[in-house]
């Protein structure tokens, strides 16, 4: 079963960034996040999509 989902520190380390990176993409409107409870979650379709801009 693949996850749909991950939080800041997952994505932040798949992905060879910091927080504060992670933090900042979301700011700038270029990484979607949702919000359950208190926690801050990445949809991993968010985070294909990322690259995928960021490879074009």
């Amino acid at each position: 079963m693949n996850r749909i989902s991950y939080n800041i520190n997952e994505v932040a380390s798949m992905l060879g960034l910091g927080r504060t990176t992670i933090y900042k993409l979301i700011d700038e409107g270029k990484l979607a996040r949702v919000k359950v409870g208190a926690r801050t979650l990445i949809l991993a379709r968010d985070v294909d999509a990322l690259l995928q801009r960021q490879a074009a």
